[in-house]
C-alpha cells in the first residue's frame, strides 16, 4: 500500500528526503503540493510524483538526452545517493530540481505566443534521434492513433448509455444525450477521415525519427525568468509522439479562446514552421485529427469514468 503524504510533511521527513539527495536541508516552505527547500546547494524544487519509476527514468533520460543536444531550457531532475533520478521515502517517490523565478507566458500577449511557437518548434528538432535504455509501451504513441480514435468512440456509446441511465435525475445528462449524436458523427468522421488519410506515413516517419512530444504544453509550463530565459518545465506526460499532438494542443488552447480565429491559427503555424518546417501530410493528419471532438469527448469522461468532484455547473458550462 502507498502512504500518501500532504504538503505538510515534517521537517524531520524533509530533511531525511533531501539528505537521499545528497545535500543539506537549511529552510522550507509548501506550496499546495510542492516544497520550495533551502539547501546548501541553493533553492531547489521537491514534488512528491504519482509517476512510477520506470515513467521517472524515462522522462531523465528524455531530458538527459535534451541538454545532450544543447536544448538545455528545463530543469533537469537532481540524482539521489543510489543513482536514481528519485528519492524513494515509505513507499513514496520524491524529484527534485533546481528552483527557478519567473513568471508564467502569458499566451494573449502576441510576442508571448509567437516565442512559445518558435520554443516548441526548437524543442521538437532537438528532440528527435531520444533512444531510451528502456522502453516504455505506455508512452511510445506514434502508431497508436487509430486504435485510440477507435476506443474513444466506444467511449462515447458508453457515456451515452450511462447518460441514459440518469437522464430523469441529471440535468447534464439530458444535456449530453441533446448534443451527443451530431458530436458522435463528427468523431465518426474525423476517425474515418484518418484511415483515409497520410497518417501511415507520418507516424513511420515520427517512428524513424524518434520524435517525442512534452505533451503538456502549456502556458503554465513555459516560464520565463527574471534573467529573461525561457524555460519549459514538468515533463511528467512526455511520450513518444507525433510532434504534431503538441502544435495542435497548443493551436487548440489559443484558439478556442479567440473564437477559432484563422488568422491566429496561421500565425502559430507559421511561426513554428519559421524553425521546422511540418511536410503536407503532417498538415493533413493535424487538421483531420483537429475534427475530433475531443472536448465533448473529455467531459463525458471525466462525468461518467473519472467522476470528478466539479460542482454539476461546471460540467454543463464544458457542453
Amino acid at each position: 500500500m502507498v502512504e500518501t503524504f500532504s504538503a505538510n510533511l515534517k521537517n524531520d521527513e524533509i530533511e531525511e528526503i533531501i539528505a537521499q539527495f545528497g545535500l543539506k536541508l537549511k529552510s522550507y516552505q509548501s506550496y499546495r503540493k510542492i516544497w520550495r527547500v533551502q539547501t546548501n546547494a541553493g533553492a531547489k524544487y521537491l514534488k512528491k510524483s504519482k509517476l512510477k519509476t520506470g515513467d521517472i527514468r524515462f522522462i531523465d533520460e528524455a531530458q538527459q538526452y535534451l541538454y545532450q543536444q544543447s536544448f538545455t531550457d528545463l530543469p533537469k531532475f537532481a540524482w539521489s545517493l543510489n543513482n536514481e533520478p528519485f528519492v524513494k521515502f515509505h513507499d513514496s517517490l520524491f524529484i527534485l530540481t533546481d528552483w527557478y523565478l519567473g513568471t508564467e507566458l502569458d499566451f494573449r500577449i502576441l510576442m508571448d505566443l509567437k516565442q512559445a511557437s518558435r520554443f516548441l518548434a526548437e524543442f521538437h528538432l532537438k528532440s528527435a534521434g531520444f533512444k531510451p535504455s528502456t522502453p516504455v509501451p505506455e508512452r511510445t504513441c506514434w502508431m497508436g492513433w487509430p486504435l485510440k480514435l477507435e476506443e474513444r468512440l466506444k467511449q462515447m456509446r458508453d457515456f451515452q448509455r450511462l447518460a441514459n441511465l440518469e437522464k430523469e435525475s441529471s440535468i447534464f445528462s439530458r444535456l449530453y444525450l441533446r448534443n451527443f449524436e451530431p458530436y458522435y458523427r463528427q468523431a465518426l468522421s474525423s476517425y474515418q477521415a484518418l484511415l483515409d488519410s497520410p497518417y501511415p506515413v507520418v507516424a513511420r516517419q515520427a517512428l524513424k525519427e524518434l520524435s517525442f512530444c512534452h505533451h503538456d504544453y502549456s502556458s503554465r509550463n513555459l516560464l520565463r525568468t527574471y534573467q529573461d530565459r525561457l524555460l519549459l518545465v514538468d515533463f511528467d506526460y512526455c511520450l513518444f509522439d507525433l510532434r504534431i499532438h503538441d502544435l495542435m494542443n497548443l493551436l487548440v488552447r489559443n484558439l478556442k479562446h479567440n473564437g477559432w480565429r484563422l488568422d491566429l491559427n496561421d500565425f502559430i503555424l507559421s511561426e513554428y514552421q519559421a524553425v521546422n518546417k511540418l511536410t503536407r501530410e503532417e498538415m493533413e493528419v493535424m487538421y483531420v485529427l483537429l475534427c475530433w471532438p475531443q472536448e465533448f469527448w473529455q467531459v463525458g469522461l471525466q462525468y461518467y469514468v473519472e467522476k470528478l468532484p466539479w460542482p454539476k455547473e461546471r460540467f454543463i458550462k464544458k457542453l
